[in-house]
C-alpha cells in the first residue's frame, strides 16, 4: 500500500481552517452563555413578581391580625403596628429590608425591630416597576383598592373601641360591636374581594413567567447543541492537523528532539526507531545519517569498556580491604585511596581526593601529625605503629595506624598506610574501670547475689543504709534484711516475679542491723550471659522512709477534715464508690446530705472560734448516733453527709434521719452559751432503677437538701428518683423536651464574668432555662440528664450555640462586644461532625468574631477518647473559638486534662470558692489550683463568689476574674446591658492589692494571718 506524503502547504491550509472553526466555536459559546443568563433573569423575574403579589396578600392578613389583636387585648402596640403597616404599604414610612419575610412576629413588646429600614416606596410603585401586564396590574390595583376600603372599616372598629365612655356597660357594648365588625360575614366578604383577584393574578403570573423560563431554556438548549457540534468539528480539525504534522516529521516532536539530542551526544539510535520512520520523512533522513556513524561509535565503546574493566579490578581489590588504606608519593600527595578512606569526607568520592595533600584534607594539627609521621617512616626506612585520637562524625575516636615506606629499585618513592578504628576496645577498657568506680561510690545501695540468692558483693552505700558491713553481709541471703512489717507472701511474690520475668521493682519494709525498720525502694534484675544462662542477681535500693511518711501525711490531710477529723468529700466519694461496687442487692443504702440552719448567725454573733467548737461538738454528737458501719463526713463549712448502709427498707432509713434531725435540734453548751440550730436534710436511696455513680448520688441528696430548705427548713426531703428517672429514660420526656425545643420554650440567661479589681465586665456565661408553661422555670439539672447521651442533647447543644451567636450579633449592633461561653457536653463534643457544624454556624453569623465564642467542657465529664477530643479542640481553635475547663478540681483527671487539653481558661468549681472562708482544705486547694494555672499559663475564673469577702480573698490570692451571685445572678439578655452600665465593684475590691502584701524576703503572707478570714 502506497503511503501518501503531505506537503507543508497542506498543513498550513489545515491550520487556517482550524482557526476559523475556533472563532465559530467562541461565538457559539458566547451565545450559549447569554442564553443561560436569560434563564437566570427569567427565574429571578418570576420569583420577584410572585414575592410582590405575596406581599400584598401578607399585608392584608397582617392588618386583619393586628386589628383583631388590638380589639381583643386593647394593647396599643397592635394599633401602632396596624398604622405602620398602612404607612409602609403606601410609601409613607421606610420599608424594612427583606420585608417580604416574617417581620411583625419578630417585633416584641419592647418594639425592637428585627431588621434595619430601607427606602420609602409604596407597594403600588413596586408593582408598577415590576414586569406585570396591564391586565395583571389592573387586577392588583383592584385588590389594593379593596384592601384600602377594608382598612377604613378596620380603623372605624378601632376608633369605636377608643371612644371615651364613662359607662362601663357602654364600653363593653362598644368592644362587642368592634369585634363583630371584624368577624362578621360582611368583613369576610370584603376579605374575599381582596384575596380572589390576588389569587387570580398569582395564577396568571405563575403561568406566564413559567412559560418565559421555558422559552429561555429552549433557546439555551439550541445553543448548547450548536456548541457541542462546533466543539466536535474543532476537535476533528486539530486531530487532522496532528496527523498531517506527524506524517511530515515521521515521529512526534518530542521523540524527534530526543533522537537529535542523542545523536549530538554520540549515542547510537535504536534500529527499531529507524524501521518505524516513514519514507521521505525527517525521521527517516535522520536515521540514515545515524547508521553511518554507528560503526565507528561501537568500535570506540568496545575499547572504553576494556579499559574500564581493568580499572574496576584494581579498584575492587583496594576497596575490599576493611581498613583505611592510602598511597602517597615522596611529596605527601595522595596517589590512591580506598573507599573506606573516602568515607571520612562528606562527598565520599575517592577521585576527588587523589592529588590532594594532608593540608588540603585535614585540619592543621592533624595534617602536621601526618607529615611528621611520614618523615619518620621515610627517615628510618622501617614500618611504624601509631595510636592517635581525633574527631569522626563529631565524635572522638581512637585509631591505630600502620605506616611503611614504598621502595622501588632501592629508592624510597613514597609511603603506604593502613588505619583501623579501635574505639570499641578502648571504650571497653574504660568501662571496666568506670563500673568499678560507680559500684564503690554510688549513693544507692547495691548488692550482687549468685543464682541461689547468696550475696557475693555489696557496696559502701549498702553498709551506710543497712548498718551491715560487707563482711557481715557476704555469704548471707537478702532475708537478712526482712522486716516483720512485711509478710512472707510479699517475698514469695517478689522472687517468683524475678524468676519468671527477670526483674522486679517495688517498695517494701526492711530492717537495719540495729533492728530499726525502714521503707525502701528496691529494684532487682537478673543478669544473663551470652547464652542466656543466669549468672547473677543485682539489687539496687534506697531509703525512702521520709518520703513515705510525708506521703502518708499528705493522704491524711487530703482525705480528712483537719478540724473535726471526719472524712472529707474525696474520702466520702471513694468509700461510697467502694460500697456501691460490693452492694448487696437485698439491702439498701441511704445518702443523707445535711446542712445546718442558722449556723451563720452563730458565727456572726459569737465569732468563728465558737462556731468551730460548735461544729466539733455537733459532729461528736452525730457520730454517737451512728452504728459502726455507718459513716459521717464533713464536705463543707456547715454541710455533712451521712452514709447508712445495710438498710432493710426506706422506712428504717427515714426513721434514722428523723433521729438525726432531733439530735441536731438539741441545744449545745459552748463555753457559757447554749447554742442551737436545726438541719435541712436531703435523702436519696440506692440501688435505683438506673446505673448511678457515687458523685451522682451525692448530687441527688444535695438537690433534695435545697428543696428541704425551700420547703421551710428543719425537715427531710426525699429525692424523687422516679421523676429523675423518667426525665432520663422515658420516651415521653424526650418527646416533651423535643416539643419544648420546637415551641421555643427554652431561653438563655447570661451570668456576667468580671474583673473584680477594675470593674470591667470581661464576658458572660450562657445558661439554659426551660420556661415550662405549667411547671414554670425548670432547672437544667432536672431535664439535661435525660438527654445527656441522646441525639436530642446534641440538637439542643447546637441550639444553645446558635442562640448565643445570635445574641452576640444583637449586642454587637447595640455597641457591646464581649465573649460569651457555652457549656458543651462530652457526648456533644465527640460527635464526628461537630467541627463542621460549628464552622457552618460561625459562617452563618460571620459578622460575629469567632473569638467571642468560648466552649466550656465540664472537667468531670467522661472524655473516653481524649485523642479525638484533642483533635476536635485544635480544629475549633484554628477557627478562632477558645475553650475553658469548667468545675476544675472536682474530677479525677484534672492534671491530665490540664496538660493535654488546649483550654486557655480554668473555671474553679464554686464548691471550693464558696467554702474557702470556713474550710482550710478548700482554701489550700484553691491556692494550689491558682499556682497550677499560673505555671501552665492558663487564665482563671472563680465561680461561686457570693460575698464581698469571697472577692477580697481571691484578689489577695492573685485571682481577679470571677462570677457568682455576689456579682450578679443569671439574667435575661435584655437586662444585661443596663446591668453592665450600672455595675460598680465594691470599694474593698477596687482598693485591694492583687496577690497580697510581699515581705522583704519575697514570701507571700498567708491568709490565715487575717482574723476575718480565719477558717472554721
Amino acid at each position: 500500500m502506497q503511503v501518501r506524503r503531505y506537503t507543508t502547504s497542506e498543513l498550513t491550509l489545515r491550520f487556517w481552517a482550524a482557526f476559523a472553526l475556533l472563532l465559530t466555536f467562541s461565538a457559539i459559546f458566547i451565545a450559549y452563555v447569554y442564553a443561560e443568563k436569560r434563564i437566570d433573569e427569567a427565574n429571578a423575574q418570576r420569583v420577584y413578581s410572585l414575592k410582590i403579589i405575596g406581599e400584598l396578600r401578607q399585608s392584608s392578613d397582617d392588618l386583619t391580625r393586628m386589628v383583631r389583636s388590638y380589639i381583643a387585648t386593647g394593647e396599643h402596640r397592635y394599633r401602632d403596628h396596624f398604622n405602620e403597616i398602612i404607612a409602609i404599604r403606601n410609601g409613607q414610612a421606610a420599608r424594612p429590608i427583606d420585608y417580604h419575610q416574617v417581620y411583625w412576629d419578630l417585633v416584641g413588646e419592647d418594639n425592637q425591630r428585627p431588621r434595619p429600614a430601607g427606602s420609602r416606596i409604596s407597594l403600588m410603585d413596586l408593582m408598577k416597576a415590576t414586569a406585570f401586564t396591564d391586565s395583571e396590574l389592573a387586577t392588583l390595583s383592584e385588590a389594593k383598592a379593596q384592601s384600602d376600603l377594608l382598612a377604613i372599616t378596620e380603623q372605624n372598629a378601632m376608633q369605636l373601641l377608643e371612644r371615651p365612655e364613662t359607662d362601663q356597660a357602654q364600653k363593653v357594648k362598644n368592644r362587642q360591636q368592634a369585634l363583630l365588625a371584624v368577624f362578621d360575614q360582611n368583613y369576610h366578604t370584603a376579605k374575599m374581594a381582596i384575596m380572589r383577584p390576588i389569587a387570580r393574578v398569582y395564577s396568571q403570573v405563575d403561568t406566564r413567567t413559567a412559560k418565559e423560563v421555558d422559552n429561555a431554556m429552549f433557546h439555551a438548549l439550541l445553543t448548547r447543541i450548536l456548541f457541542i457540534l462546533s466543539g466536535l468539528l474543532l476537535f476533528y480539525s486539530l486531530w487532522d492537523i496532528k496527523r498531517v504534522h506527524n506524517s511530515i516529521l515521521g515521529a512526534s516532536v518530542s521523540h524527534l528532539y530526543e533522537q537529535i539530542k542523542a545523536m549530538g551526544s554520540g549515542e547510537i539510535l535504536q534500529s527499531a526507531s529507524l524501521r518505524k520512520a516513514k519514507p521521505g520523512s525527517i525521521m527517516s533522513w535522520l536515521g540514515a545519517t545515524q547508521l553511518r556513524l554507528n560503526a565507528s561509535i561501537q568500535e570506540r565503546q568496545s575499547l572504553i569498556h576494556t579499559l574500564q574493566q581493568k580499572e574496576q579490578y584494581q579498584r575492587t581489590l583496594i576497596d575490599s580491604i576493611p581498613f583505611v588504606v592510602w598511597l602517597k608519593d615522596i611529596h605527601g600527595r595522595y596517589l590512591e585511596v580506598n573507599q573506606k578512606f573516602a568515607e571520612q569526607f562528606e562527598h565520599r568520592n575517592t577521585s576527588l581526593l587523589v592529588g590532594k595533600t594532608d593540608a588540603e584534607l585535614f585540619d592543621a594539627q592533624r595534617a602536621l601529625n601526618h607529615v611528621v609521621h611520614d618523615k619518620q617512616v621515610l627517615t628510618c626506612g622501617e614500618p611504624v605503629v601509631i595510636r592517635s585520637q581525633h574527631k569522626t562524625d563529631n565524635e572522638l575516636h581512637w585509631f591505630e595506624t600502620y605506616k611503611a615506606p614504598v621502595v622501588v629499585d632501592g629508592e624510597k618513592v613514597g609511603t603506604v598506610g593502613l588505619s583501623r578504628d579501635i574505639t570499641l576496645e578502648h571504650t571497653a577498657d574504660n568501662k571496666l574501670r568506670l563500673s568499678a568506680s560507680v559500684f564503690t561510690h554510688a549513693r544507692e545501695a547495691i548488692m550482687i547475689t549468685d543464682p541461689l540468692g547468696v550475696m557475693i558483693d555489696v557496696n559502701q552505700a549498702f553498709t551506710e543504709i543497712t548498718g551491715y558491713t560487707a563482711k557481715q553481709a557476704i555469704g548471707c541471703t537478702p532475708r537478712l534484711l526482712q522486716s516483720e512489717h512485711q509478710d512472707e507472701q510479699s517475698f514469695n511474690h517478689m522472687w517468683q516475679s524475678l524468676q519468671q520475668q527477670g526483674f522486679w521493682s517495688g517498695e517494701l519494709w526492711s530492717r537495719k542491723a540495729s533492728g530499726e525498720d525502714y521503707f525502701q525502694s528496691l529494684t532487682l534484675s537478673a543478669v544473663l550471659d551470652e547464652k542466656g544462662q543466669l549468672q547473677h542477681y543485682v539489687g539496687l535500693f534506697s531509703d525512702i522512709t521520709s518520703q513515705y511518711q510525708q506521703q502518708q501525711y499528705l493522704e491524711k490531710i487530703a482525705l480528712y477534715d483537719s478540724m473535726t477529723g471526719l472524712p472529707n468529700r474525696s474520702s466520702l466519694t471513694r468509700q461510697l464508690q467502694a460500697l456501691l461496687q460490693k452492694a448487696d442487692t437485698n439491702k439498701m443504702l441511704a445518702i443523707a446530705y445535711l446542712d445546718l440552719d442558722g449556723f451563720k448567725e452563730i458565727n456572726d454573733r459569737h465569732g468563728h472560734e465558737t462556731g468551730d467548737q460548735f461544729l466539733i461538738a455537733l459532729s461528736e454528737r452525730l457520730k454517737e448516733q451512728l452504728a459502726e458501719n455507718e459513716l459521717l463526713a464533713r464536705i463543707g463549712g456547715d454541710e455533712f453527709v451521712v452514709l447508712l448502709p445495710q438498710l432493710i427498707d426506706k422506712k428504717s432509713g427515714l426513721t434514722k434521719i428523723q433521729q438525726l434531725l432531733d439530735v441536731v435540734a438539741k441545744p449545745l453548751k459552748i463555753d457559757e452559751w447554749m447554742l442551737s440550730v436545726s438541719a435541712s436534710i436531703g435523702l436519696t436511696f440506692y440501688p435505683q432503677a438506673d446505673a448511678t455513680e457515687a458523685e451522682q448520688l451525692i448530687r441527688q441528696a444535695d438537690h433534695a437538701m435545697y428543696q428541704a430548705k425551700q420547703d421551710g427548713k428543719n425537715r427531710c426531703h426525699l429525692f424523687d428518683t422516679d421523676y429523675a428517672r423518667s426525665l432520663r429514660g422515658h420516651q415521653e420526656t424526650i418527646q416533651e423536651i423535643r416539643q419544648a425545643l420546637q415551641q421555643k420554650q427554652f431561653k438563655l440567661f447570661y451570668q456576667p464574668k468580671v474583673n473584680m479589681h477594675t470593674g470591667e465586665v470581661i464576658g458572660a456565661e450562657a445558661l439554659i432555662r426551660w420556661m415550662h408553661p405549667e411547671k414554670g422555670m425548670v432547672a437544667p439539672a432536672l431535664f439535661l440528664p435525660a438527654i445527656e447521651q441522646h441525639s436530642l442533647g446534641v440538637e439542643l447543644g447546637y441550639w444553645v450555640i446558635e442562640e448565643a451567636l445570635r445574641q452576640l450579633a444583637d449586642w454587637q449592633h447595640q455597641g457591646m462586644a464581649i465573649p460569651v461561653s457555652v457549656n458543651i457536653s462530652a457526648y456533644h463534643l465527640q460527635q464526628l461532625d461537630f467541627v463542621n457544624r460549628l464552622q457552618l454556624l460561625l459562617h452563618f453569623y460571620s459578622d460575629v468574631p469567632a473569638c467571642l465564642l468560648q466552649l466550656e467542657i465540664l472537667e468531670t465529664s467522661a472524655l473516653n477518647d481524649l485523642t479525638h477530643v484533642q483533635a476536635v479542640m485544635q480544629a475549633c481553635i484554628r477557627s478562632g473559638v477558645s475553650f475553658a475547663l469548667d468545675d476544675f478540681g472536682t474530677g479525677y483527671s484534672s492534671l491530665t486534662y490540664l496538660k493535654q487539653l488546649p483550654a486557655k481558661v480554668l473555671k474553679i468549681d464554686q464548691s471550693f470558692v464558696r467554702d474557702m472562708l470556713v474550710d482550710p482544705d478548700d482554701l489550700a486547694i484553691l491556692k494550689g489550683i491558682i499556682v497550677l494555672a499560673n505555671e501552665f499559663k492558663r487564665e482563671i475564673v472563680a465561680e461561686g463568689v457570693e460575698t464581698t469577702e469571697h472577692g477580697e480573698v481571691l484578689l489577695q490570692l492573685g485571682c481577679t476574674h470571677a462570677q457568682g451571685y455576689g456579682i450578679a445572678r443569671p439574667m435575661p439578655a435584655e437586662q444585661f446591658i443596663p446591668w453592665k452600665k450600672a455595675w460598680q465593684p465594691p470599694e474593698l475590691w477596687a482598693t485591694a492589692i492583687i496577690g497580697g502584701n510581699k515581705g522583704t524576703s519575697g514570701a507571700d503572707e498567708t491568709l490565715t494571718t487575717y482574723p476575718q478570714h480565719h477558717a472554721i
